[in-house]
């Protein structure tokens, strides 16, 4: 049987620290809220659809933030374009659609783009490169390039273990904890340990 979706509410939402500021994880605050009439959306099509709608009003929330009076620079308008983003939630709040201004959308059980681009990078050139940076001696540059590593795995482990918790036949904490082999009790402190 396809999937089906209800969206019932669209967030629109501003980005209040910068992901790549060092120390700062992105936080997203939610500046505005449309709620809308619930919609049966039977496929995932219907869903792509369905966000791809929103691009331009989300566009139109991001030119208000750039300049709330109208006037602002192409630097500033483009920033704004990066840091909103509207969400598409169901009546439990679960997010069906992450929709950005430049008309990306990401849709459950889809990994985000630029991570799946890191990810690839990681494997074809940055790995590589760790490893003959290590044969030449060049240890310090190999430490840098395993701690970016490092970092893009654990996004990658965090999208991934989200996609596991919220989609439509969540894993089991048991089923989760042993993909990750801790044991059930240790889940919490086990991913509060690698949230930061």
């Amino acid at each position: 049987m396809a999937r089906q979706f209800r969206p019932e509410r669209v967030e629109y939402d501003v980005l209040t620290a910068h992901p790549k500021s060092p120390g700062h994880e992105g936080r997203w605050a939610t500046a505005a809220v449309d709620a809308v009439t619930p919609d049966d959306l039977r496929s995932i099509e219907a869903l792509q659809e369905y966000a791809l709608a929103i691009v331009p009003r989300l566009r139109d929330f991001a030119e208000h933030v750039a300049a709330p009076r109208g006037d602002a620079s192409p630097a500033t308008r483009y920033s704004a374009y990066q840091n909103v983003r509207a969400m598409v939630r169901n009546k439990n709040g679960d997010a069906l659609a992450e929709i950005r201004a430049d008309g990306r959308v990401l849709l459950p059980g889809e990994l985000d783009a630029d991570l799946r681009g890191r990810l690839n990078g990681l494997v074809n050139v940055g790995l590589p490169m760790v490893t003959r940076s290590i044969d030449q001696g060049a240890y310090e540059s190999a430490l840098e390039s395993l701690v970016k590593a490092r970092g893009v795995l654990n996004a990658m482990l965090q999208a991934v273990l989200h996609m596991a918790v919220s989609g439509p036949e969540p894993l089991s904490r048991e089923k989760l904890a042993a993909a990750l082999r801790v044991n059930p009790s240790e889940l919490d402190r086990w991913y509060a340990g690698r949230a930061g």
